[in-house]
């Protein structure tokens, strides 16, 4: 599959997600509230679905790629995702439009952190795989003697 392929899948889920999300909002604001829908909500919105397909397509990757292809994936889309929540956190967490500059610090620390943590994990787990594979092929080699 080529990533063209891919990216478009990816715009289809965003769009879906975000309308979908939309429209609830929509909805609900409009049936109980006599105010008018703010345009930072609908940012909030589209922010939110973009970064939950992000994820999802991160995290659950159903499509036909190589293993070298899927780390790439896995990688881009994740690393977009924790971008898109940070943008969130910059733009909507604060009732006041200046940021302080220590809390988002924090945040990119702490993304940063656990991205490490993960990998780490993942590059443990994949060499005792390694390592588990490799002992049963050598048994196997040993028996078909």
């Amino acid at each position: 599959m080529k990533y063209g392929e891919c990216f478009k899948f990816l715009l289809k889920d965003i769009f879906q997600a975000s309308g979908c999300l939309l429209v609830i909002a929509a909805i609900i604001l409009g049936v109980n509230s006599t105010e008018i829908i703010h345009t930072s909500l609908l940012w909030k919105i589209i922010i939110i679905a973009l970064a939950f397909t992000l994820y999802k397509f991160a995290f659950v990757n159903n499509l036909d790629l190589g293993k070298r292809n899927q780390l790439i994936y896995f990688t881009f889309c994740s690393l977009l995702a924790d971008i898109v929540v940070i943008l969130w956190l910059w733009l909507f967490t604060q009732p006041v439009p200046a940021v302080d500059n220590e809390i988002m610090l924090m945040y990119v620390i702490i993304i940063i952190l656990v991205k490490g943590a993960v990998y780490a994990m993942m590059y443990i787990d994949g060499q005792k795989e390694a390592r588990q594979l490799n002992e049963k092929l050598s048994e196997y080699k040993n028996i078909s003697r």
